[in-house]
């Protein structure tokens, strides 16, 4: 599983834009939404299914921008 999360210009927190099992769907709303607005950063992690022991589920960035 893919997440994608945005970032705006001043905001301390990134939102969730959008989860995909695909890779290429997640980059490709990624740069949809960074050629809409060219303020915003997004980073793309992938989910592994595994949480931490706080409960927290454990990502690996793949791609920011």
């Amino acid at each position: 599983m893919y997440n994608v999360f945005v970032k705006k210009n001043g905001s301390y927190n990134a939102d969730l834009a959008g989860e995909f099992s695909n890779i290429n769907d997640a980059i490709k709303l990624a740069a949809e939404l960074k050629s809409k607005d060219e303020t915003i950063s997004y980073t793309i992690e992938e989910t592994s299914g595994h949480f931490d022991s706080y409960g927290e589920p454990l990502t690996t960035v793949v791609k920011r921008g």
